[in-house]
């Protein structure tokens, strides 16, 4: 089965908005009376209510600096490593998974970076016109989407895909819900 949800940033209320269920809410640290492993500095909380009292998953900082996804009894679902600040071309995301799988995700598929080549006339085209006119330009970026995939498949499936509007696809029998779900968080929270 396949999990499809968005992002919705709020300066309030951080959501995750799965397709035909209930939200999934955002929490920086951790929930309140929850014991982290030793060596752990609590990032953000995935939980069930707003409140964060049922938390489906925990990410905290590990002694090595990468951000490890953790079931509320500290199973470890995963680790997140995320590229470098100053990395401008095709950040790679990975997704490191407890059986030794490995998921990497490059900012810009062939197709969505072929789409900007033929879109691109038209964009300039625009940036002329706004700059003509009055209109502020807000940021305007490259329509990319990011795919994760194992390594050496260029055309293999995706575990995990952004589309350029935000919205997130998890194919449910190769990655876990709430590692999706913390991707999608750390991808923007954590640079």
């Amino acid at each position: 089965m396949t999990l499809a949800f968005t992002r919705h940033p709020d300066p309030k209320n951080y959501e995750l908005r799965p397709r035909g269920a209930d939200p999934v809410h955002v929490r920086r640290g951790a929930p309140d009376g929850y014991s982290l492993p030793k060596g752990c500095k609590p990032r953000f909380t995935l939980a069930a209510d707003p409140a964060g009292a049922a938390p489906l998953a925990v990410v905290v900082r590990t002694d090595g600096g990468r951000l490890a996804v953790l079931t509320p009894d500290h199973q470890h679902l995963a680790e997140l490593r995320l590229p470098p600040r100053k990395k401008r071309w095709r950040p790679a995301y990975e997704i490191h998974l407890p059986d030794g799988t490995t998921l990497r995700g490059r900012e810009g598929t062939v197709p969505s970076l072929l789409l900007c080549l033929v879109l691109l006339p038209f964009v300039l085209i625009y940036q002329v016109g706004l700059a003509v006119s009055d209109h502020p330009i807000d940021e305007i970026g490259s329509p990319l989407r990011t795919a994760w995939k194992r390594p050496g498949g260029l055309f293999g499936r995706a575990a995990l895909t952004e589309s350029a509007r935000g919205r997130f696809r998890a194919r449910g029998d190769s990655l876990d819900h709430r590692v999706a779900y913390a991707q999608a968080v750390a991808k923007y929270w954590e640079r």
